[in-house]
This record gives C-alpha cells, sequence and structure tokens, in this order.
C-alpha cells in the first residue's frame, strides 16, 4: 500500500493592494508597522520611491502594486507596511525591506497538493515569485523577496 504524503509549510498572504494578493513564508515577515511614515527618495523608481525608518535604519518600501500595474496610485493611502527578512546569499546576514500593504496579512497553512500555475494577469508575476498555491479559485504567488530587493526589478 502507498502513502501518500504532503509537505506543509506557514506562510502570510499579503494584500498588496487592488485586489492583488502574494505570499511570503512564516520567517519573512517580521514586523507590521501601522500607519508608517513614508519618507520620498527623489529619482527612484515608481514603485520604491520610499523608505522607512525601522529599527535605526532606512528601508526601501516596495509598491508591488504599481510595479505590477505600471503606475502608481495614490501614495499617502497606506496604512500598513510590512517588514521583511532576506537573505541575499548563503552565510550573509539578514537584510531588510518593506512591502506596502492595503490590509491585515493572514496567517495560513500551505500544503503542497496546493500548487498552481502563476496567474497571467496581471503580467509581472513571473519576475516576482518563486511558486504560486491555490487557496479556493485565488492564486497566490509566493514573493521571492531577495530578488524584489537587491535589485532584480530594477533591471526589468
Amino acid at each position: 500500500m502507498a502513502v501518500e504524503s504532503s509537505w506543509e509549510s506557514n506562510a502570510w498572504v499579503l494584500a498588496l493592494g487592488d485586489q492583488l494578493y502574494a505570499a511570503v513564508g512564516e520567517r519573512e515577515l517580521i514586523h507590521l508597522i501601522e500607519k508608517p511614515i513614508l519618507l520620498e527618495v527623489p529619482l527612484s523608481p515608481y514603485y520604491c520611491q520610499q523608505v522607512v525608518l525601522w529599527n535605526d535604519r532606512l528601508l526601501p518600501a516596495m509598491d508591488l502594486s504599481a510595479w505590477l500595474q505600471g503606475q502608481r496610485e495614490n501614495a499617502s493611502d497606506w496604512k500598513l507596511a510590512a517588514v521583511v527578512a532576506y537573505q541575499p546569499a548563503p552565510g550573509i546576514m539578514p537584510n531588510y525591506g518593506v512591502l506596502l500593504l492595503a490590509g491585515i496579512p493572514e496567517r495560513l497553512r500551505v500544503a503542497d497538493t496546493q500548487a498552481c500555475y502563476l496567474p497571467t494577469h496581471p503580467d509581472g508575476w513571473r519576475e516576482l515569485a518563486l511558486s504560486c498555491f491555490r487557496r479556493g479559485e485565488d492564486a497566490i504567488p509566493i514573493l521571492d523577496i531577495p530578488h524584489i530587493f537587491t535589485g532584480g526589478l530594477l533591471t526589468s
């Protein structure tokens, strides 16, 4: 008799804005900032025109909704920011970045049986995500945080 096994992991589902959702691993989301103070950075890309001061560090604040849609919406409407940690390479201390959110993250368990293809709309998920899982009728991309914050989006 064959035994069927399923791998499961905890994830956070993030509301990126405009009905766009993505996930990060349980340990990647390390802090939430309510009503973040966003400081403008001149001459920076439209999806990363701000930084957030957190623990005596200036962290880039990514608006992935703007990146996916090719335009920046109302930047003053952000009510929540997620501080995420990532390791740029094995053996290196973690770095941090901020993802601007439209709502409170939802924690859930994800099984490998939920794997699915990345959504085709909007364009750009292949550049942002490692893989994807199904939650009901929705496909939720799993973000590649190191790629997003180490310049991968700047070369796209």
